[in-house]
């Protein structure tokens, strides 16, 4: 396998919950992007469902591979934007075998 600097090709963006204070001065949250990061981009499967009305459903999932202290506080309402395109997060892992990556697995889906 190789260096983890090496595989971190892709810059992604990282959107989650920001708190910020309404017009009424009351605190609300909203999804802004919170940072950018270095990561792997890997496809793992996908499935095509044909809708009525002559359309079709793609449900496409990746694997995002980052550094484990790029998003130390990661939640799964948290989501990624890589080529003009939102990754949900679905669940994530630590890497066992290397401790010092995420594997972060995600869902891309196209309507």
């Amino acid at each position: 396998m190789a260096d983890l600097s090496e595989r971190l090709t892709n810059r992604i963006d990282v959107y989650g919950k920001i708190e910020f204070k309404n017009e009424l001065l009351e605190k609300d949250y909203k999804f802004d992007k919170i940072k950018s990061v270095w990561a792997e981009v890997a496809t793992g499967n996908g499935v095509l469902k044909s809708l009525p009305g002559n359309t079709s459903y793609a449900n496409i999932s990746h694997k995002i591979t980052i550094r484990s202290k790029s998003i130390p506080n990661i939640t799964k309402d948290m989501y990624f934007m890589f080529k003009s395109q939102k990754y949900d997060i679905q669940y994530f892992n630590p890497n066992y075998k290397y401790q010092d990556c995420i594997e972060i697995f995600c869902s891309l889906v196209v309507e």
